[in-house]
């Protein structure tokens, strides 16, 4: 979580900068295979969680190698890159299960990551309080893709004079995602501290001035989803009434103060304005309701394109070029995995899409029979949940399944559920103390 302002600090950029955060990716895949090899040596058994998602991840896995290797016209490149960005930290959550064996271990781990996001929440404050300038002094540097043959350029690097806070992450984006997924810790009382509902407002505020609506709008959504599940029955009606009351005065309000001011895109006011809906069909928007649809007429739905975006924008502007818009073909390969959907579909067609979400099937049902309880299992499988629940949510505006910092933090606790699951499998008192929420 530290490495884009250490690389940038040092002034490591360019093909360098690509190779060593390449190694950082590869180190996942590198840990499994040691820990895979070691339990072979060593003929042990081999960890076996009973969630079922690794079957999915293995097909989907072979699945995206063979249409990379048959479509005649992708760069091998550009599509080992994306297959890797997309999986390179399932390899993590298989491999904890082989490390953290106690309740004890997991809860180091669980602690790690909680350490992680509260120096990320200090250095934002001091981001904040220092504006732009201290900004600057943690940017990372922009890099050369040499699979993919294409130029990483990071939001923050574009947009250094606007207000927006990166963390050490390397943008608002990134940043948004970790204090995101710091929320989900606290709310879910995978963490149990003092204050934790103080801290929560703060968190959420932390995330608004990070700059990324769409993370915000996230973050209140699926706060509201968790409290209105937990409530009693009677309850909920009281809160949908009031919603179905008061949601239409509160967005007549809304529409009354954009109207007031200037559409600028990053905005939060400009969020109901008509000129960000226009905005949108350029974008995100475009590619659920006009690609799409078009997309889904044509055969090769069935077994997808090859994950590379340059052959995917070719084939929209030669197959569907009369039917969309110029504005949406001018920024096709740059905002295709905006919604992500569309990309993963256009990747790897209807089977592999399939896969993909077939694997998050089986994370979400086995989480769903465990939620019930006080248990750190039961606690580890409602952040599960709402973890899960938030990627797909984020995934309709952003590319939260290949966001480097989500993704690692999201199968390290995918690898954690999975080691307190086969120690309850076990020894079932392992995990049956509520005294076993990690504390701070």
């Amino acid at each position: 979580m530290f490495q884009e302002a250490v690389f940038g600090s040092l002034g490591v950029s360019g093909v360098t900068l690509f190779l060593m955060r390449a190694l950082v990716d590869m180190l996942s895949i590198l840990i499994f295979l040691y820990a895979f090899f070691r339990n072979i040596v060593d003929a042990r058994p081999f960890p076996i969680s009973g969630i079922g998602y690794e079957r999915f991840f293995i097909l989907f896995l072979i699945y995206s190698i063979f249409i990379s290797a048959i479509s005649i016209n992708s760069n091998l490149g550009a599509n080992f890159a994306e297959i890797l960005v997309l999986n390179r930290f399932v390899f993590i959550a298989i491999t904890i299960p082989f490390i953290a064996t106690s309740t004890q271990k997991v809860e180091r781990l669980l602690k790690f990551l909680w350490i992680m996001v509260v120096l990320q929440i200090a250095l934002g404050v001091i981001q904040e309080i220092g504006g732009p300038s201290v900004v600057e002094f943690f940017k990372p540097n922009d890099y050369n893709n040499l699979l993919a043959g294409s130029e990483r350029s990071f939001t923050s690097n574009r947009g250094i004079d606007r207000r927006m806070l990166i963390g050490s992450l390397g943008d608002f984006i990134s940043y948004g995602y970790i204090l995101f997924f710091g929320l989900l810790l606290l709310i879910s009382k995978a963490v149990n501290i003092k204050y934790s509902k103080v801290l929560t407002i703060f968190i959420l505020a932390m995330i608004f001035l990070a700059g990324s609506r769409i993370i915000f709008l996230a973050s209140l959504l699926t706060c509201f989803v968790y409290i209105y599940l937990r409530m009693r029955k009677r309850n909920k009606i009281v809160v949908l009434f009031l919603l179905i009351f008061l949601m239409p005065p509160a967005l007549i309000s809304m529409l009354e103060l954009a109207a007031g001011v200037e559409f600028k895109y990053n905005s939060f006011l400009s969020l109901f304005k008509p000129e960000f809906v226009q905005a949108l069909m350029s974008q995100r928007l475009g590619h659920l309701v006009l690609y799409l649809p078009e997309l889904l007429k044509d055969p090769i739905v069935i077994v997808g394109l090859s994950p590379d975006k340059l052959l995917v924008e070719t084939y929209a502007v030669e197959k569907h070029g009369d039917v969309l818009p110029y504005v949406l073909l001018a920024t096709f390969s740059g905002t295709l995995e905006d919604f992500y959907p569309a990309a993963l579909i256009s990747y790897y067609g209807l089977i592999g899409s399939f896969l993909f979400y077939g694997m998050y099937y089986r994370i979400m049902r086995t989480a769903w029979a465990d939620k019930s309880g006080s248990s750190l299992l039961a606690t580890m499988s409602r952040s599960i949940l709402l973890m899960s629940f938030a990627m797909h949510a984020l995934s309709l505006g952003n590319q939260s399944f290949e966001n480097r910092g989500l993704s690692l933090v999201f199968w390290v606790c995918i690898g954690l559920y999975s080691s307190l699951r086969m120690i309850s499998m076990r020894s079932p008192k392992a995990v049956e103390t509520t005294k076993s929420k990690v504390e701070g």
